[in-house]
């Protein structure tokens, strides 16, 4: 099943015009058609050099730039999905031994709701190995970024968007094992800012403005300075559910002239627009 909704606000493209055309708006004809079927073999062009030029992608945006007006629904269900991911992760740091998790045998095996309302109302500075709290968490503050990067945020929504999904982390899964971390509340966000904006994005843009595919490492780069947006994407997809935006013909304008002078055409013009598709 499919739903297509196409942009009210559109244009007609003067390259792809008779030059010969009339250029007054008020004698052109607006027509809409089928957004695609009717226009397939000029669409395929034009749909192949959208997707080099802005990125367009099906699943996971590996070739183009962020999108420059926040995505709030995208945004919406990244985080609903991540109140999903941290219990896999818990269960991977369950599993892990305790030089990685920082959980002894005893924090491991007495989960419990009293355990979690104690854990959340009284935060502790935690003395979990120093890679953890300054490599790990601010590198999954960077990673909270970058995905709300790509989702069209601002840097300040950005950073908060970082604040909070590890404020989720803390007083969510990990609370059932541990209190929640004085020090993970504030470098993850504040230094994960500062890694996102200066390392991951840098890195993004560089392999992002190289010509021609990407190849693995460009790929494997893209995934480790987002792993959250690339999941998402594949979740949209286990759940069946996947969206596009093309920037394509919509329709048909054909000027409506009193009469044909000589040396005149009345062909009709594509008119461009934005479409958005959803599939499930």
């Amino acid at each position: 099943m499919a739903i297509s909704i196409v942009g009210s606000g559109f244009y007609s493209l003067p390259a792809m015009a008779d030059k010969r055309i009339a250029a007054d708006p008020a004698e052109e004809i607006w027509r809409q058609s089928a957004p695609q079927d009717a226009y397939a073999p000029f669409i395929g062009h034009v749909s192949a050099l959208h997707a080099e030029t802005a990125g367009e992608s099906y699943g996971y945006n590996w070739r183009g730039a962020p999108v420059e007006q926040p995505d709030w629904r995208g945004v919406r269900r990244d985080v609903t999905y991540f109140l999903g991911y941290q219990f896999a992760a818990i269960a991977a740091l369950y599993v892990a031994p305790e030089s990685v998790s920082g959980w002894d045998r005893e924090q491991k095996q007495n989960y419990s709701f009293s355990k979690w309302r104690n854990n959340v109302s009284n935060p502790v500075w935690d003395e979990d190995r120093w890679w953890v709290n300054y490599v790990t968490h601010p590198y999954w503050g960077g990673a909270y970024y970058t995905q709300a990067r790509e989702r069209g945020l601002d840097r300040a929504q950005a950073f908060w968007y970082s604040a909070l999904l590890s404020t989720l982390f803390e007083y969510g899964a990990e609370a059932l094992a541990e209190p929640v971390s004085i020090q993970d509340l504030v470098a993850t966000p504040v230094v994960g800012f500062l890694v996102g904006e200066y390392l991951f994005t840098p890195v993004r843009a560089r392999i992002r403005a190289k010509p021609g595919e990407l190849d693995w490492s460009d790929k494997t780069l893209l995934f480790v300075t987002d792993p959250l947006g690339v999941l998402s994407a594949q979740t949209d997809r286990l759940l069946g559910m996947e969206t596009t935006l093309r920037w394509q013909p919509i329709g048909m304008q054909t000027p409506a002239l009193a009469a044909n002078p000589p040396g005149y055409s009345r062909s009709a013009v594509p008119v461009w627009g934005l479409q958005f598709r959803g599939e499930w």
